[in-house]
């Protein structure tokens, strides 16, 4: 078997943007491109690696487009089934695959769940750590870690016969899921031509996983195989990454990175405290030094109500260009930190998704009190007011006219009155929110406290120059990111027993370790403080 060189570093200190995108360059000017592979977890890593090489000056000078490295650079699941050439794919975003299988099996809609069925469905999250484990569903289900209140309202019977409809669906439409890809490359007979294989954050795979990249990894050249990643930021246990393997395998790594680039020394000194448990209980203390001229504070921050750190916070959101980013274990914390951020009139966005008020709204808001009062605007801004304002402004009948007439040119109120558009009173309205009307399938209640919150970030002077600064999202999504600042949740919601110490620690760390400058510490919600055991 091929062994891997491990290349371990703390968080921060340029394991993907420095050392990686520099052995790829090395290795591209060396050996046929063709047979470089580098395999990240993420989609979103592996953009950001996309986007990086095609800066690199020799990939420009030969003239590479970036379609040839999306199946060379890419993650593990899109290496697959290239392999496998299987275009069918049952995806996370595809929901109306989900809403077959409910009409298949009832119990398939048991479950609570939210906006994206199949990710958050507890069947599916059950049979994704099972796969991960390498475990039969019987065999996770006894298995003395399984925390099976994670599968409610579901038994084992009803989750077994649950996968019995699901994988008949599949096929017969002819549909892979993301397992069902490293399950079949394991199986299937391929030589592998890979000369130089790169695996990034490697100690998020699981076992399958891990299996498929030695795999690939058989006919490397001149022992070319690399797995770079940070054993301590293993937080994919539950989908069986192997964290006793990682980091006996980086306890003498073959490449050590030290010198920080991202953590101030604040930040750098909180995340070792938090993380020297697992050190010593290994055996080593990693050299893991501050970036250079950073020192930033460390905040406690009691709970969201007033107090002198929460100040603190809001005057460097709002008279700061830095970026913050919001992080939590438990999915009910995200209400706790929208909730903060409406109140407080604060822009937003969930790290994986576009602004919870889109420019495009929060300028109509903006633009209405000149525009009542004579300024013209442009014809493409009025198109923008006729996709939010209501009967209350609109005459009947012309709710969805197109202007598709009209010169393009700024025009005054009283010509879209004088058109026969907009009613006369609608220049008595200064407020743009008492003319919405309200989105499909908004209630009354969600609409209103929709408007004050528009309201609060205009009043507040939003930036339509900028970009969103202020983010949120659960540890799992935010990690890879980096922030100016951080504010950390500790609250714990698990309904069954806690994970074990090393699982909270590493998540902690993981959370923390995303900031620069500040970090805030807002403690528990509930009693229970992520990594904190008696005193630790």
């Amino acid at each position: 078997m091929t062994k891997p060189r491990f290349v371990a570093g703390p968080p921060g200190t340029g394991k993907t943007h420095t050392f990686l995108l520099e052995k790829y360059r090395e290795f591209f000017r060396k050996y046929d491109p063709d047979k470089i592979v580098l395999i990240s977890h993420t989609n979103t890593a592996v953009n950001e690696i996309l986007n990086a090489a095609m800066d690199v000056p020799e990939i420009k000078e030969r003239g590479y487009r970036r379609k040839f490295f999306e199946d060379r650079i890419c993650t593990i699941h899109h290496y697959c089934k290239k392999k496998l050439d299987h275009k069918e794919v049952f995806t996370e975003q595809d929901n109306e695959d989900f809403k077959n299988l409910c009409r298949l099996h009832v119990a398939f809609a048991y479950a609570k769940i939210g906006e994206d069925p199949y990710k958050d469905h507890p069947f599916f999250k059950f049979i994704k750590a099972a796969h991960g484990y390498e475990r039969t569903l019987k065999e996770h289900w006894h298995h003395p870690n399984t925390d099976r209140l994670e599968y409610s309202p579901y038994n084992l019977t009803q989750l077994q016969e649950l996968k019995t409809v699901y994988e008949q669906y599949k096929k017969d439409n002819n549909l892979y899921d993301f397992a069902d890809m490293i399950i079949k490359y394991n199986e299937k007979k391929i030589e592998s031509d890979i000369e130089v294989l790169m695996v990034d954050e490697a100690q998020d795979t699981n076992r399958p996983q891990l299996r498929a990249v030695f795999k690939m990894a058989k006919n490397v050249k001149d022992g070319h195989f690399y797995m770079i990643g940070d054993p301590d930021q293993t937080i994919f246990e539950w989908a069986g990454s192997d964290a006793e393997y990682f980091h006996k395998a980086s306890a003498n790594p073959w490449h050590e990175l030290t010198q920080g680039k991202r953590c101030g020394e604040a930040i750098n000194k909180f995340c070792k405290q938090i993380i020297a448990p697992i050190w010593k209980h290994y055996g080593y203390s990693r050299t893991w030094l501050p970036a250079p001229g950073i020192q930033g504070n460390i905040f406690p921050l009691p709970d969201l109500r007033p107090s002198l750190s929460l100040k603190k916070l809001l005057d460097k959101i709002r008279n700061t260009k830095e970026t913050f980013i919001f992080a939590y274990r438990g999915k009910p914390s995200d209400k706790r930190i929208k909730e903060f951020f409406e109140m407080h009139g604060i822009e937003y966005a969930h790290i994986t998704s576009s602004a919870h008020v889109s420019l495009k709204e929060l300028k109509c808001h903006d633009e209405w009190p000149s525009f009542i009062e004579g300024a013209p605007k442009s014809l493409k801004q009025l198109k923008h007011f006729w996709e939010y304002l209501s009967s209350k402004a609109i005459v009947y009948g012309k709710g969805s006219f197109k202007f598709e007439d009209w010169i393009n040119k700024d025009y005054t109120i009283d010509e879209v009155i004088e058109a026969g558009l907009l009613k006369p009173q609608s220049k008595e309205v200064k407020n743009f929110d008492l003319l919405r009307k309200r989105a499909k399938g908004c209630d009354v209640k969600h609409h209103e406290r929709r408007m004050v919150y528009i309201r609060k970030i205009v009043k507040n002077g939003f930036d339509f120059d900028g970009k969103i600064r202020v983010k949120y999202g659960n540890i799992h999504k935010i990690k890879g990111t980096t922030f100016d600042n951080v504010v950390g949740d500790l609250t714990i919601f698990r309904r069954g027993k806690r994970e074990p110490m090393f699982v909270e620690l590493r998540l902690k760390y993981t959370m923390f370790s995303r900031g620069i400058n500040d970090a805030w510490v807002l403690r528990s919600e509930t009693g229970r403080s992520l990594g904190e055991y008696g005193g630790l």
